[in-house]
Formats: C-alpha cells, sequence, structure tokens
C-alpha cells in the first residue's frame, strides 16, 4: 500500500513539475491587452466585464412572456448592460438611442457597438450590442435574449446602422 502511495506520490510531483509555464502572470502586473481591428484598444478585463454582464441576460424572456419572471425588451436591455457596464445613460428606446455615440460604418463594426434594425414600418425600432465575428446579442419578442447573426437574411435587409458608445 505505501509502494502505491509513494508511486501516485512521484506521478504528481513529476505531472506538476512539468507544467507548461504560465503563458501570462497575473501577479501586480498589468492584465494583457488586445487590440481589435481599425485601432480600438480594449483590455481584456472589459471583454470579460462585458461579457458577464451579457450571460446574465442570456435566456431572459422578453416583456410580458411570463408573469413569474421578469422580462425585457431590445432597448431595455441595452440600456441595462451599458449602466451595469460604465453606468452609461442610454434612453428608453431603440430609435433615440441611435442618436448617442459615434456612427460606426458597418464593416468596422466592433465587441460592444449598438446595432439597429428597422424592423416596423421602415423606422428603428430594435437594438442589439455586436459581440463580434457578424453576431449580436438582443432580446428577442420571440425567444428572449439571444445571439444572432447580423448576416442572416432578416436581420441583413433590417441592418440601419450602428454606434459606438465605449470608445
Amino acid at each position: 500500500m505505501k509502494i502505491v502511495a509513494g508511486f501516485i506520490g512521484v506521478i504528481i510531483l513529476v505531472s506538476v513539475a512539468c507544467a507548461p509555464y504560465p503563458r501570462y502572470r497575473t501577479g501586480g502586473a498589468e492584465l494583457p491587452s488586445v487590440v481589435v481591428p481599425h485601432g480600438v484598444k480594449w483590455v481584456t478585463s472589459e471583454y470579460i466585464k462585458l461579457g458577464l454582464i451579457f450571460e446574465k441576460y442570456l435566456g431572459r424572456p422578453y416583456f410580458g412572456k411570463s408573469v413569474y419572471e421578469k422580462g425585457i425588451d431590445c432597448s431595455l436591455f441595452t440600456q441595462e448592460v451599458y449602466r451595469r457596464y460604465n453606468n452609461t445613460i442610454l434612453p428608453r428606446k431603440a430609435k433615440d438611442q441611435m442618436k448617442n455615440g459615434t456612427e460606426i460604418p458597418r464593416k468596422m463594426l466592433q465587441y460592444g457597438d449598438l446595432v439597429f434594425f428597422r424592423t416596423e414600418h421602415n423606422r428603428v425600432s430594435h437594438v442589439g450590442i455586436c459581440v463580434g465575428h457578424d453576431q449580436f446579442i438582443h432580446a428577442s419578442s420571440s425567444k428572449g435574449v439571444i445571439i444572432s447573426s447580423l448576416l442572416d437574411k432578416y436581420w441583413s435587409q433590417r441592418y440601419a446602422g450602428a454606434r459606438r458608445i465605449v470608445k
């Protein structure tokens, strides 16, 4: 029995000693930064912070879908995300949110940009947040908070523009 325990101890010691060197050290050093396309610099912790906020909302039902869960619509979703992220106060309606920030061409979209759509009578009436790779997170009236593709025919035909809130 002592031989087996000793053998297991040696295996553990060897496997720990052979562990790869950590890519980044966090002991007092700054977190590594990521340069996203078009020269805007984000720190990795900012991606994580925004991603953790998104995670809290994924799957939440749309307004009025359940009397037991708090529902959310698209503009309330973006309003709450930015309030939690960096205390940015956005207007309540998508069409009014489109007046905030800096206008961004479609080809320069990046993580965190607001994306707007004309879903009712050719008016801006829907908003989401770009999560990269032609994807955005938003509150869908049929599925609640989900991630969709900007390349889907429905969304690409209704795309109205984008605004950068985070500098």
